[in-house]
């Protein structure tokens, strides 16, 4: 392999994770090149270029790709961020863990009070299909009601028929959407069909494109995607690929971040009024341990008729809950900045850094610091 190897990178710009696996590419580059760099702005999404063009790089970086075959014959060492099609052998593979990204989504409405769920996708699209699965199987595991579902037929679709699925779902209605276009098609349906947001239907999207959910109204919740550290992970791969070594395992997750909380899905919704005061006074306080007794107090009920009440409404006791919520905030902590855990311990209400390790590992299964190295 040359000093400076050439490097083809046919990855779309336009788009939050394109860009953040572009920042994860060139990051890698950065600290283990130099490469030299050929990218097409746009992505794309078909090769039309002769094998000859194809065959003067040392490697290839390529996603949203038709046919991979042309990059395949080439016997260049190409990873691909296909989520669509089946793994090809001698090549790289990036996928997303889609059936964990589904499962934050149903997380954050279920800690939220729905009791009804849909989720909205596109049709023929195994990404979206994968995401669905993922939402119906946590919904189910949390022991809820069944879950509606609606796909678009394309991505142009008009919102019409979208309207018409919108009103017939039993209200309040927890959404998610398979990423965060077809969430924004989704508020403007709602708005269409003067469905209140998020009171009537709470809305969550996927990939936390900023741009995007900007743009919905009122913004949008997403969860987000790890594509920077796939990015990253992928260019350490094709290095490896350039340099003879033969990779154990060649294929690449790209794991779940955390849910984005914008108003689109920032409400608790309870029929019961003394649960949903309940609800807000634990994630008002997710900081600190809080007791069972000062949650009932909030909510304005004794201890045994709140957890009755926690039970038929949400399944889960009032402890229950708090861990969970409680868990959830370090997670955040943990996903967000870069603090030492000594510093997390402290401001999370931990008087030492072992009874944080040991809380979150009750609830999550996992220590802090793999949760933090799993998540990049």
């Amino acid at each position: 392999m040359p000093k400076e190897p050439h490097i083809l990178v046919l990855i779309e710009s336009s788009r939050e994770s394109g860009r953040q696996l572009i920042s994860g590419i060139a990051d890698y580059a950065r600290h283990f090149g130099p490469w030299r760099f050929h990218w097409k702005l746009s992505g794309l999404l078909s090769i039309e270029h002769s094998r000859n063009f194809l065959q003067s790089f040392d490697g290839i970086l390529a996603r949203d790709i038709a046919q991979l075959e042309p990059l395949v014959d080439t016997q260049v060492p190409v990873v691909s961020f296909c989520y669509a099609q089946q793994q090809r052998a001698r090549m790289g593979w990036v996928n997303i863990d889609d059936y964990a990204v589904s499962h934050v989504a149903a997380d954050h409405f279920i800690a939220r009070g729905f009791r009804h769920f849909a989720f909205c996708g596109l049709e023929g699209a195994a990404w979206s299909q994968c995401r669905e699965m993922g939402f119906l199987q946590a919904i189910k595991n949390a022991g809820c009601a069944s879950v509606d579902t609606f796909n678009l037929r394309d991505t142009d679709e008009g919102i019409e028929r979208l309207g018409q699925w919108l009103q017939g779902l039993p209200w309040p209605v927890a959404i998610m959407a398979a990423n965060d276009e077809i969430a924004l098609k989704v508020t403007r349906a709602c708005r269409v069909a003067k469905l209140r947001i998020p009171d009537e239907c709470a809305v969550v999207g996927v990939d936390n494109d900023p741009v995007v959910c900007g743009m919905s109204f009122p913004p949008l919740s997403s969860v987000s995607v790890q594509q920077h550290q796939s990015g990253y992970e992928a260019a350490a791969l094709l290095d490896k690929m350039m340099r003879g070594v033969e990779p154990e395992n060649m294929q690449i997750m790209a794991h779940a971040g955390g849910l984005v909380l914008r108003q689109s899905s920032d409400v608790f919704s309870v029929e019961d009024p003394a649960v949903s005061k309940a609800l807000r006074f634990i994630h008002q306080h997710v900081d600190r341990p809080i007791q069972v007794d000062e949650v009932a107090q909030a909510a304005g009920l004794y201890r045994r008729g709140l957890e009755r009440r926690f039970h038929k409404y949400l399944s889960r006791t009032i402890l229950e809950v708090c861990r969970e919520s409680r868990a959830s905030h370090i997670a955040e902590v943990l996903r967000e900045s870069a603090l030492p855990l000594e510093e997390i311990a402290y401001q999370c209400g931990f008087s030492q850094t072992s009874h944080l390790t040991r809380f979150f590992s009750s609830v999550r299964g996992e220590t802090p610091s793999a949760y933090r190295k799993r998540i990049g």
